[in-house]
Order: C-alpha cells, then sequence, then structure tokens
C-alpha cells in the first residue's frame, strides 16, 4: 500500500535538499557543537598538529588549537599567511632564523598601543607548531606549566599569562572562552 505524503512535507524535504541539510552536516555540528566556518576549517586542517604536539610534549590539545587559532585568526592573519607563524611568537635576541615585522597591538599597563613587533618567520605550519612547544618547555617563566594536569585548561591558559606569553590582560580569559564557546575539546 502506497503512503500518501503531504504536500507541506514534500517541500520541506525538497527545500532541505536543495539546501544542503542532508550527509553534508559537519562533524561539530552533528554532535551538537556550534563554530564559525573558519574555525571548524583550521580545526579540520590543523588537529593533527595539535595532536601530535600534546604526544610530544603534553601540552594539552585545546590549549595549542586556542593559541594558535586566536594568534593566527584561525589561520587567515596576515602573520599566518605570511610567515607560517600561527602563535605570534616574536623574533627575540636569541631567533637566529627569518623574521616577519609588522605592526601590532601589544598592551602597557592594560592598555592597547600600536607598535612595530618582528615575529618569528617557518618555512612550513608544522615548524611553527614544533616552535611553540620548545618555547614553552625551554623558558623558565612556562616551567610551572610542568606541574599542571593536562585536563586543567584554565591552569595551563592562567598559566601561559602569567609567564607573559601575551601583553594582553585578557588573555587567559580569551583561550577559556575559545575553548568552551568552539567545544575545543572535541575533534
Amino acid at each position: 500500500m502506497k503512503q500518501k505524503t503531504t504536500p507541506g512535507l514534500f517541500v520541506l524535504l525538497s527545500m532541505l535538499v536543495a539546501f544542503g541539510f542532508t550527509n553534508r552536516t559537519s562533524t561539530s555540528m552533528k554532535k551538537g557543537i556550534s563554530r564559525p566556518e573558519k574555525v571548524e576549517q583550521y580545526i579540520k586542517k590543523y588537529r593533527y598538529l595539535s595532536v601530535e604536539l600534546n604526544e610530544m610534549t603534553g601540552i594539552p590539545t585545546a590549549i595549542i588549537i586556542a593559541v594558535a587559532g586566536l594568534e593566527s585568526d584561525w589561520g587567515k592573519s596576515d602573520l599566518a599567511l605570511k610567515a607560517n607563524n600561527h602563535f605570534g611568537i616574536k623574533a627575540n635576541d636569541d631567533w637566529q632564523g627569518p623574521m616577519y615585522c609588522k605592526p601590532s597591538t601589544e598592551y602597557l599597563d592594560g592598555l592597547p598601543v600600536q607598535s612595530w613587533e618582528c615575529f618569528r618567520k617557518y618555512p612550513l605550519i608544522r615548524k611553527s607548531y614544533e616552535d611553540f612547544g620548545q618555547f614553552l618547555l625551554t623558558r623558565s617563566n612556562y616551567q610551572n606549566l610542568n606541574y599542571y594536569p593536562n585536563w586543567d585548561i584554565r591552569a595551563w591558559a592562567t598559566g601561559l599569562q602569567a609567564g607573559g606569553y601575551a601583553t594582553d590582560p585578557g588573555y587567559a580569559q580569551k583561550l577559556i572562552g575559545a575553548i568552551e564557546e568552539y567545544n575545543l575539546y572535541e575533534p
């Protein structure tokens, strides 16, 4: 026996198919996670690098993705595109490699100030990830991070800020906010 389909249901199903709501939903949407497209694309493209870095260093994957995402505007910043620098690491006195210099917003006494800064330039994005791990593991101002459990994202975020990773006084909260808002614990 053939079932009747009401015209309203047929129209609704046709619209869903026409707008691509079937079989093209991202993994995060299936899990109920809502992320902007550039965040979703960044995670799809570079999550494997954060997992590798986590396995090599113990730095939480969510922290790696949050720092890389915020510092690189999810891979869209000038620094990311022209220098493969996804972590905003500056070229200080100890840096022997190529540099990319540009205007930057830094915070002095909690107030934003424009300055000219030089950043590390990498031949590959992978090198940026590897350097971030070495940067945190070898600097004395980040040694306290070794004592935080991998699951304690708040401790890691505040530890990065306390160690001087960024001059933005709200940096730790921005990291925590990105991790929670975009559910960076999930793939």
